[in-house]
């Protein structure tokens, strides 16, 4: 009897024992369901914070900010923070020269300020902002749409310009919805000093990028940004701002890795400007990466998850007993015919290859049908949590792309694993099978 008649024969006898071949693969189709859905559950959390972050820019991106530099005994209670001056912090002249140093490894270095808020006043409308003055690839490093003009320059921060970058939201209520490249706009500073700044891009307003997604504010009331050369808003409010930039997202070029990124970071500013002999050594850069952060949650997701998946394949082991156990009966209910077949020329390994192979079959059928349930079941689960956080917090909801992905490593170890049960647990019902005498077998009533 050769591989593909013992599959077939496998099949026919459970088609005929159809209650008894599910009563059996109950066992594994719940075990197998359970793990499949835990690291479907686990896999899709690793897949859904990492889209969410890649989709708001996180992944590539490094925080670096300045700071004192903590005691080295450990003593907090007689420290006190160091006194701050002018040299201390980051200049636009660090960051250009940080640019060049690693200009193969970083895309560009977003840096904001916030200048307070004004109200526009044009001849059409009106529109309240939140002044912001930064460097070019601010719209790129918070994924924003540029949709007409173009977005700030190195030059423009270089040179001082007095440009500027408004949304569309901004357009629509200040100046009716029309093109406002190249218009004026005038803004009061909180220090009485009134600047006029030029669009030369509208960018697309994204409520989930800004936190005002599902908000209860009217939309005539919301502040847009309005985003201004770092160093033409820096001058012109100098006598409020003038302790230079705290802190700066640098945006690492694909495939650089940003956890390393970030400790060259570290060392670079130890080394070219809190070394040097003018500044104050009380005061450094520390960064912070979220790359390192999402590997740490996946380490945690991922001892979490083949943790509870090792304790949910237990049940394997019962539904393999269950698998032997019916196997044992069906070597009594087909004594009679295991003699005939020997009878007939049946070979002692053709009666063990028979019930060994019915036996996995059972198993594999259930693994299948296991992988199947646990695959729904973690499709459902996760659109349970979406709907939860929805409504717990509908603004976080927005930022967050659920992605549901069930893993292929799992689904494969686990038809393995339950083909595996049916082989070990099917072995002994096979050789008990295989080892009938044909004249004791016939005699069998």
């Amino acid at each position: 009897m050769n591989f593909k008649e013992s599959i077939r024969l496998s099949v026919e006898n459970i088609r005929v024992n159809r209650m008894r071949s599910v009563l059996t693969m109950l066992g594994i189709i719940i075990g197998i369901s359970a793990v499949i859905t835990i690291t479907t559950i686990g896999n899709s959390l690793k897949s859904t914070i990492s889209t969410s972050l890649n989709s708001l820019g996180g992944v590539n991106t490094i925080t670096a900010y300045m700071t004192a530099d903590s005691p080295e005994d450990d003593d907090w209670e007689n420290w006190e923070y160091p006194d701050q001056t002018e040299e201390d912090n980051l200049t636009w002249e660090d960051i250009s020269g940080y640019m060049d140093y690693y200009e193969d490894d970083v895309d560009y270095v977003v840096m904001t300020n916030e200048y307070g808020t004004a109200t526009v006043n044009t001849d059409v409308g009106s529109a309240s902002v939140n002044i912001q003055g930064s460097a070019y690839g601010y719209l790129d490093s918070y994924k924003l749409t540029l949709l007409s003009g173009r977005e700030l320059t190195k030059a423009d921060n270089d040179e001082s310009k007095s440009v500027c970058l408004v949304s569309d939201l901004f357009v629509k209520y200040a100046f009716d919805g029309k093109n406002p490249l190249g218009q004026a706009v005038e803004l009061e500073l909180s220090n009485g000093n009134i600047i006029r700044v030029y669009v030369v891009g509208v960018y697309k307003y994204d409520a989930n990028v800004f936190g005002t997604a599902n908000s209860k504010v009217a939309e005539t009331e919301i502040s847009t940004n309005i985003i201004i050369p770092y160093n033409y808003i820096q001058d012109k409010a100098q006598t409020e701002f003038d302790y230079g930039i705290d802190y700066i997202n640098i945006v690492t070029k694909d495939g650089v890795d940003a956890t390393q990124m970030a400790s060259l970071t570290t060392e670079y500013f130890d080394t070219y400007k809190y070394n040097d002999e003018d500044a104050n050594s009380a005061f450094g850069v520390e960064t912070y990466d979220m790359a390192s952060e999402l590997s740490s949650i996946s380490k945690v997701l991922d001892v979490i998850t083949i943790a509870i998946a090792i304790i949910a394949s237990i049940s394997l082991i019962v539904g393999g007993v269950g698998v032997m156990n019916i196997m044992l009966v069906s070597v009594v209910e087909r004594t009679r015919e295991i003699g005939i077949r020997k009878a007939m020329g049946a070979r002692k390994k053709n009666i063990h290859f028979q019930f060994l192979t019915e036996a996995t079959v059972i198993c594999l059928f259930g693994g299948l049908i296991g992988v199947a349930i646990g695959i729904v079941n973690g499709l459902v689960l996760s659109v349970i949590g979406g709907n939860v956080l929805q409504n717990m917090n509908p603004e976080i909801s927005t930022m967050i792309v659920i992605t549901v992905r069930p893993s292929v490593t799992a689904i494969l170890v686990s038809l393995g694993f339950s083909v595996i049960v049916g082989i070990v647990f099917g072995l002994y019902p096979a050789k008990k099978a295989a080892d009938l005498s044909p004249i004791e077998a016939l005699r069998y009533e």
